[in-house]
């Protein structure tokens, strides 16, 4: 998504210093299940390359942080060191980045969703397939895809951040690929759940949650127990961390709701697990903070 950003951050802004590790404060919350904490994020890579300045997704894979820049920006993947070097450029040929916005990945395969909406009039809605075996031997792969609309989508008339069926999430499970929406109006994320196999497809709505506020990204756990979101809330980073996931839903455990005040006004819009106790968040160049990637330890949050 391209910056929405803008100066007025200047006007909001305020810094404060991360600890060693997480600095947690809890809030009171009336949901037994769930839990409010006020995080620190530490620094992981403090500041990446300009190429991908408006990094957007991020997975791990390979031992290389794999990202791009959204809409607009190059076909191409970037994979970072843990330093913050660029290590590899893979290019999908066959590819137009018209708003590129999260990645997956399973055993073989990973998945790039473009399928950024802002103004919700988009029809070219598409996930870019593509061999993990091509992008270890090559510079320049091709990728097949998998095309989607939403069965509940009847107004395509542009509606710029203010329409339902944006969309900046994906991850994989239960060997389907599964989006969440960024819902501009109700700020609540809508769930749908897409086939792997090259098609077009009319995808029915699964479950929703109220995020109370805009999701830019998504991972689950490499043990598939734990389901985590990023996205903000006016200009507020949030992250949300859902336990005990199951084939029938990612909601009915336990939620840790994280607040991330201390980088306020970042554009955080990459989520990745590194394990299953510990998650990467990256952030594009904006007015007031230079894009660079955060770490949450999931451990001294549950402690």
């Amino acid at each position: 998504m391209k910056k929405i950003l803008s100066m007025l951050f200047l006007l909001m802004y305020f810094i404060s210093c991360s600890t060693e590790s997480n600095s947690v404060s809890e809030k009171p919350e009336d949901k037994n299940k769930k839990t409010v904490l006020k995080v620190v994020p530490q620094s992981f890579i403090a500041e990446i390359p300009l190429q991908v300045e408006e990094s957007s997704g991020l997975l791990l894979y390979n031992n290389l942080l794999w990202t791009f820049n959204d809409s607009g920006g190059e076909n191409k993947l970037f994979g970072l060191d843990f330093s913050g070097e660029i290590k590899k450029e893979v290019a999908v040929e066959n590819a137009i980045n018209v708003d590129w916005e999260d990645i997956a990945q399973d055993d073989k395969h990973i998945y790039i969703g473009d399928f950024g909406n802002n103004n919700g009039e988009r029809k070219n809605l598409k996930i870019y397939k593509i061999k993990k075996s091509d992008i270890d031997s090559m510079d320049t792969v091709e990728a097949v895809e998998i095309k989607f609309s939403y069965k509940e989508q009847t107004d395509f008339n542009y509606q710029p951040l203010s329409n339902s069926f944006d969309c900046e999430a994906i991850t994989d499970f239960n060997g389907e690929l599964i989006i969440f929406t960024k819902d501009w109006v109700n700020e609540t994320t809508s769930v749908y759940k897409i086939p792997k196999t090259e098609g077009e497809y009319l995808l029915t709505l699964t479950d929703t949650f109220n995020v109370n506020g805009l999701v830019t990204g998504a991972d689950i756990s490499p043990d598939e127990k734990t389901l985590a979101m990023v996205g903000y809330k006016d200009f507020k980073p949030i992250v949300w961390v859902f336990s005990d996931i199951t084939e029938n839903g990612f909601f009915g455990g336990k939620e840790i709701y994280m607040e991330l005040d201390d980088i306020f006004s970042a554009q955080t819009e990459g989520i990745c697990f590194t394990g299953n106790d510990s998650l990467l968040i990256s952030c594009e160049r904006t007015a007031t903070y230079v894009q660079q990637i955060f770490l949450i330890d999931l451990k001294a949050i549950n402690n």
